[in-house]
């Protein structure tokens, strides 16, 4: 198992566990922090008729409890947000990676492909000297070309010279 699987297993493990009752203690806490805050606002809309000192302290009360709210609403909304935003980099991650591996793979392929193609061109130039009647249907190249195919080959893959 590769350390990224076991890495991207801990990570749901950790989501499952945070689902325990302090999450639900503070969902629950925040959802009762909106529920009095509409009580606040109606609590309030009956206090219209009040005078300027008594609606002004109401007001200055009503600046404080909103900043509270929002901080719960934020809490509600923040949360499954970063969730979601983290489970998408994890996922991004884990394909990133798969393609990395798919290109490294497809590298190492193609290098032994030069390397058996080398190969063949160094064979085809040792048995370049044998005599015409030995070669049957072979194409014949000349053996300058088939000299410089096989130095380029040498120049491109360093193990063909051992």
């Amino acid at each position: 198992m590769s350390a990224q699987n076991k890495s991207f297993k801990n990570i749901k493990k950790l989501n499952r566990e945070n689902l325990g009752w302090s999450s639900v203690s503070l969902f629950l806490v925040a959802l009762g922090i909106l529920i009095a805050y509409g009580f606040f606002i109606y609590f309030l809309i009956g206090k219209v008729d009040s005078g300027d000192p008594s609606w002004s302290r109401l007001i200055y009360l009503f600046s404080g409890v909103e900043a509270i709210v929002f901080a719960a609403v934020g809490f509600l909304f923040g949360k499954e947000v970063n969730r979601q935003r983290a489970e998408k980099a994890e996922t991004e991650k884990k394909e990133v990676e798969e393609q990395k591996e798919k290109i490294k793979d497809e590298k190492v392929a193609e290098y032994n492909k030069g390397l058996v193609l080398g190969a063949m061109i160094m064979q085809a130039e040792g048995s370049q000297n044998k005599s015409m009647e030995n070669r049957g249907l072979e194409m014949e190249i000349s053996s300058s070309e088939l000299q410089s195919i096989a130095e380029k080959a040498m120049q491109l893959y360093p193990e063909l010279n051992r």
